[in-house]
C-alpha cells in the first residue's frame, strides 16, 4: 500500500510541475523534388505537383522532372532513384533563360504546434547558384554549391500555425540548363501530449485503495 501511494503521489507532482509533456510530431507533407502525391519516383517530363516556380524570368510554371539519360547529365550530379530527382522548367537540356527562379513547396502547422520546436533540414542543389532558402518569405541566409554535390540546410525558425511556404532561390546566370534538387527533407515539431493516462491512472489507483481498505 506504501508503494502504491507513493506511485499516485508521484503521478499528481508529475501533472502539478510538468502539466504537459510534449512529443515530436513529423511535418507531413514534405516532399524531395522528383516525387509525386504519394511519394513515387516520378519519370522523365513528367509534372511536379509537389513544388511551384512561383517567379521566373518566364513567369509562374509547374516544374519537371529532369531527363537524366543526357546532358546536363553526368555534369549535374546523379538522380537517386529511390529519393529525389532534379526539376527544372524543362524535361530535355532544362534549357531556361537567365535570371532568378523561385521554387515553392507548402506545408501545415496545427494549432497545438509548438513552433519554437518547428524545424526542417535537407540537402539541396541548383544551377546555377543557390541564393537563398525562405521561410514564409523570411530569409534563412543559406546558399547551395551548384549543381556538383548536394548542401545541407536547416530551417529552425519563421514558421507559422496554418499554411506554410518555403522557398528555393535559384539563380540562372547564363541561358543554359537551370533545375533544383532537394532530397533527404524532413521536418518535426512538438505537440503537447496528452495526459489523459495520468488521469486515468489516478482514477484507478483511486479504485484500488477503496478496495484495499
Amino acid at each position: 500500500m506504501r508503494i502504491l501511494k507513493l506511485t499516485l503521489l508521484t503521478l499528481i507532482l508529475q501533472l502539478v510541475v510538468h502539466p504537459l509533456a510534449s512529443w515530436a510530431v513529423p511535418i507531413a507533407n514534405l516532399y524531395n523534388t522528383g516525387l509525386d502525391g504519394s511519394g513515387n519516383y516520378l519519370a522523365a517530363n513528367a509534372n511536379d505537383g509537389n513544388y511551384t516556380v512561383i517567379s521566373s524570368p518566364a513567369g509562374a510554371f509547374t516544374p519537371v522532372a529532369v531527363d537524366d539519360t543526357t546532358f546536363p547529365f553526368p555534369l549535374w550530379i546523379a538522380n537517386n532513384p529511390t529519393a529525389s530527382r532534379w526539376i527544372g522548367p524543362s524535361g530535355q537540356f532544362a534549357p531556361g533563360p537567365f535570371g532568378a527562379y523561385t521554387y515553392r513547396t507548402t506545408f501545415n502547422l496545427p494549432a497545438n504546434a509548438n513552433l519554437s520546436t518547428a524545424v526542417i533540414n535537407g540537402l539541396w542543389a541548383t544551377d546555377d547558384p543557390g541564393l537563398d532558402i525562405l521561410i514564409n518569405g523570411n530569409s534563412t541566409g543559406q546558399t547551395s554549391a551548384s549543381f556538383g554535390s548536394l548542401t545541407n540546410f536547416s530551417v529552425t525558425s519563421g514558421f507559422n500555425v496554418g499554411l506554410n511556404t518555403l522557398d528555393f532561390l535559384v539563380d540562372q546566370v547564363g541561358g543554359g540548363p537551370t533545375g533544383l534538387r532537394v532530397d533527404g527533407i524532413r521536418g518535426s515539431y512538438d505537440v503537447p501530449e496528452p495526459t489523459s493516462w495520468l488521469l486515468g491512472a489516478l482514477g484507478m489507483g483511486g479504485m484500488f485503495m477503496r478496495r484495499r481498505v
